[in-house]
């Protein structure tokens, strides 16, 4: 499945590439192995994981499909759409390499945009490996967790999780959760600002519980809240947080192990 691929690990990561893509593994490895001991921290996963935290870059759009299909087992349209970048599954992650971007994708290389885009898809792995049963997971927690913790969300420039809460704030319009669900695009744009809120207001410490004891896919049970009140406090809380046009300070493990 993975003839003439070429390995670069570090400890419990490891990252498979072919040909000239040495420096985009280089650099996925870095990044990974930096954001594992910050979310290792974050969510004190203690133990190991079973299997090492794999990463294969696919130098095409169509050595992207076939790894994602035929390694990760998930079923996906194929030719994928040109703005799928990274797929996870349990301890795999199968990036489309970025040198690849310019012919087999809609975007453009940007090393700190990759960056991001790295953490987050290991957010998913590390949510898979804690949850007692990621399937049940609504999208707008995942994915909310997923753009808070790689930082997505700090950016202005990236336009599918920042700038459509700033204009929701700007015009007054905050969506209900259940329309978050419902569209995954407001799952990406939205699902971060829910997250942020129940680490402002609960602690980080809480966000990981719900990581870990969340079975049924209700957060909200999960955490202890009426689903009417706390929607309209985190409604009300985000229309005045005029600081989400600004970039705060990163996150910190110590604002999660609180």
């Amino acid at each position: 499945m993975l003839d003439g691929y070429i390995e670069v690990r570090s400890g419990n990561i490891e990252v498979r590439y072919t040909g000239a893509d040495r420096r985009y593994a280089e650099v996925t490895l870095a990044v990974l192995s930096e954001a594992y001991a910050f979310l290792e921290e974050c969510f004190s996963i203690g133990q190991p994981l079973p299997t090492p935290v794999r990463a294969i870059l696919g130098p095409s759009r169509s050595e992207y499909d076939r790894l994602v299909v035929h390694l990760l087992g998930v079923d996906i349209e194929v030719p994928s759409n040109p703005g799928r970048l990274a797929q996870p599954q349990r301890t795999d992650i199968v990036f489309l390499s970025p040198s690849a971007y310019q012919q087999h994708s809609t975007y453009s290389y940007d090393a700190d945009e990759y960056r991001r885009l790295v953490v987050h898809e290991l957010v998913h792995v590390l949510e898979e490996h804690l949850s007692p049963d990621i399937e049940a997971a609504p999208r707008w927690w995942s994915e909310g967790l997923a753009a808070y913790l790689s930082g997505q969300w700090r950016h202005a420039d990236q336009f599918r999780f920042r700038q459509p809460v700033i204009d929701g704030i700007r015009l007054g319009r905050v969506p209900s959760i259940s329309e978050i669900q419902a569209d995954v695009e407001l799952c990406y744009a939205w699902g971060w600002t829910i997250v942020m809120f129940i680490e402002k207001v609960f602690g980080g410490a809480t966000i990981a519980r719900i990581v870990r004891q969340c079975r049924d896919g209700d957060v909200l049970a999960t955490l202890g809240e009426d689903p009417h009140t706390f929607e309209k406090e985190w409604q009300r809380w985000l229309l005045h947080e005029h600081h989400l046009q600004s970039h705060p300070p990163e996150l910190t493990q110590d604002t999660w192990t609180q």
